[in-house]
């Protein structure tokens, strides 16, 4: 996606900008050994009760929610992998396979299409297809804005629609 000024881009700035850092694992992995049901190695910075030097995703979260942006943790990362504010091992590995397979053929890559890459990099990794999605950059738009297309806007209608019928029945 270029930087071209259009809402989308401004959008992926005014968050990345509110959230005024950079991660990189590379630089600083902070993160407990466990998170979840999930049980990682921590990183050799990390110690027990020491706050790790950047906001977390769900932190970011409550913060923006509290400047009425309500956002999934899932689209922060996304926006800020977008805005060049969030890099992981993993992101970086999507990103370079993702590259890969989309780059034409004539040019040493794969030619696939976006959507073919995606499942087969989630085939490779055995990991989902929205994994693989919310650790590549946004291709074309930020969905969700406040100054949406005419589609969208018909989308969204459609959508309701649709909700409202299923809960008459």
């Amino acid at each position: 996606m270029g930087k071209e000024k259009n809402p989308s881009w401004e959008y992926i700035e005014y968050i990345c900008d509110l959230y005024g850092d950079v991660y990189d694992d590379r630089i600083e992995d902070c993160r407990p050994p466990a998170a979840g049901d999930e049980f990682r190695e921590p990183g050799e910075d990390w110690i027990p009760g020491q706050e790790a030097n950047h906001k977390s995703l769900n932190a970011f979260a409550k913060e923006l929610e509290g400047l009425g942006i309500k956002l999934s943790t899932s689209k922060i990362r996304k926006i800020l992998i977008t805005g060049g504010c969030w890099s992981t091992e993993r992101s970086r590995q999507i990103a370079e396979l993702f590259y890969g397979y989309t780059k034409p053929v004539s040019e040493g890559g794969g030619g696939l299409d976006a959507s073919d890459a995606i499942k087969k990099i989630a085939k490779d990794l055995d990991v989902s297809t929205v994994t693989v999605s919310v650790n590549l950059p946004y291709q074309d738009v930020v969905y969700n804005l406040k100054d949406r297309s005419s589609n969208a806007i018909r989308c969204a209608r459609y959508k309701e629609r649709k909700k409202q019928k299923q809960s008459n029945r």
